[in-house]
């Protein structure tokens, strides 16, 4: 994490979608960062994507289901709510109607052009107005806390853009309001099994960061991909053509196995199978308490929702401010 963002005291602002529990890419990938910027004089302010859920996730009942195990999840990451704000989107109705102010502002065509637009159009098979706006719900996100660090994946960077153009253009006419925010640049892509970016709505691709340590290795055992290349255990392999395995050895192998391994890898003196155990046993050791803390917090269900609904009480005074300013120069009157 650059030592420069606790200087100039950031208001830091991530979240992820509720359609399902955390999997080894959301924790690799955001969450494990989330808890790095928790020093300092940082304010730190971590969600729940539920309103954002809504276009994978339709189901009520699982989505209010999966809302809590997400929250879960972060506690069990290490997010302290004495650090951190942690809070369900829906929680902040004027996230909504700040999404609407915006929405004014908004050309049509520059959301049809958007590669992350397009992406989710393409997966439904239609658009909804739902779909097509998601990115000014996203920018209402960053822009209703002022948020000025927000740590996303690659894939989430135009949408950061958006929100950075919205943020000008409401400066501009109405006069300055918003500090532009910035994606933060390690943008860490964690491939799933298939060496695909791991996603929620993959099962297959994805691996559960709950998910037994056994089950784990069987997983990678039969999936993960290494070098297509490498046919037996004595042709050489090339690391950097192995799609699933060796890019998360990447992440969590300490450098100086890390560096064994490729060196193994390409003189053929180590084979695939014992490579994905390598991986699974360092995955074990990064993994194992997060799982513990997690089991603990099953049994205080009642103590994850009280955190919830005072980080959605301390997200709304926050956020109420800003879209409080965005009516009077909007000249909007609540009567």
């Amino acid at each position: 994490m650059n030592s420069e963002i606790t200087e100039k005291k950031a208001v830091v602002l991530s979240g992820i979608r509720a359609t399902g529990r955390l999997h080894l890419g959301n924790y690799l990938g955001a969450v494990r960062h989330f808890v790095e910027y928790q020093t300092g004089s940082n304010r730190c302010m971590y969600f729940v994507a539920d309103w954002h859920s809504l276009t994978e996730c339709p189901d009520p009942t699982k989505l209010r289901g999966n809302l809590i195990e997400m929250v879960t999840d972060y506690l069990a990451a290490g997010l302290d709510p004495e650090k951190s704000i942690i809070y369900a989107q829906s929680s902040v109705p004027e996230i909504a109607e700040l999404s609407l102010c915006l929405s004014m502002l908004q050309p049509l065509g520059r959301l049809q052009g958007l590669t992350t637009v397009k992406d989710l159009v393409r997966k439904h098979g239609s658009a909804t107005l739902g779909l097509v706006t998601y990115p000014v719900l996203m920018a209402a996100d960053i822009l209703g806390p002022k948020a000025t660090v927000i740590p996303v994946g690659e894939d989430q960077t135009a949408n950061v853009e958006l929100a950075r153009e919205l943020a000008r253009r409401f400066n501009n006419r109405y006069g300055e309001t918003f500090p532009m925010p910035e994606a933060i640049k390690e943008k860490i892509k964690v491939p799933g099994l298939n060496g695909e970016k791991m996603g929620k709505s993959d099962a297959v691709n994805a691996v559960d960061i709950g998910a037994p340590i056994d089950d784990m290795r069987r997983r990678y055992l039969k999936d993960g991909i290494t070098d297509p290349a490498r046919k037996t255990r004595s042709d050489p392999g090339d690391p950097n053509k192995c799609l699933s395995v060796y890019p998360v050895h990447a992440l969590v192998t300490p450098e100086a196995e890390l560096s064994r391994v490729g060196r193994q890898c390409r003189g053929a003196e180590i084979g695939c199978v014992e490579c994905k155990n390598l991986l699974v046993d360092n995955l074990a050791k990064l993994i194992e308490p997060f799982q513990a803390k997690r089991q603990e917090l099953d049994s205080k269900r009642s103590e994850v929702v009280e955190i919830l609904h005072e980080g959605g009480k301390q997200a709304r005074r926050i956020i109420s401010e800003t879209v409080a300013e965005v009516r009077e120069k909007m000249g909007i009157v609540i009567y």
